[in-house]
């Protein structure tokens, strides 16, 4: 008997709702991609858009704002002697200066008396072995100096 009443009071909640007939009111859901919509999302899309390229031209613009300006130190001239090797003509100030560049090395080679305008089209001739008065020539010649005692 105990159990007959157990599952008689556990299924009586379920028999009133049974006979009653439930009534829903379907509502139509709201147009979530209309025209409207789309245009507010491609004018937010542009705004953002156009607020990322105008700090780009901020930061393009405002770069020397540091203390670190680097209008007085410009490469002149410059010419490629191996894979990762260069040979530069460098100008700080009124002073050029020819220095060589490897790998986690970086070596004054010459300072130059005559300075090299940069509209000149500077040409750097290369010479043979048998070493003319090309640019190797004097290369080698001012690494002898630095290697000999």
């Amino acid at each position: 008997m105990n159990k007959n009443f157990l599952l008689f009071a556990l299924l009586s909640p379920f028999s009133v709702f049974a006979n009653e007939t439930v009534v829903v009111e379907l509502q139509k859901a709201p147009d979530v991609m209309g025209f409207g919509n789309i245009i507010q999302i491609i004018m937010g899309l542009f705004v953002v858009l156009m607020m990322i390229m105008g700090a780009a031209w901020l930061m393009k613009r405002y770069s020397g704002l540091g203390g670190v300006s680097n209008a007085d130190l410009k490469i002149v001239a410059g010419i490629s002697v191996g894979q990762r090797e260069k040979i530069v003509v460098v100008q700080a100030g009124d002073t050029q200066v020819l220095v060589g560049i490897a790998p986690g090395n970086i070596q004054t080679l010459h300072v130059l008396e005559n300075n090299i305008s940069i509209g000149d089209g500077v040409k750097i001739k290369v010479s043979d072995a048998e070493g003319s008065n090309g640019f190797m020539a004097h290369l080698k010649q001012q690494v002898k100096k630095r290697t000999e005692p």
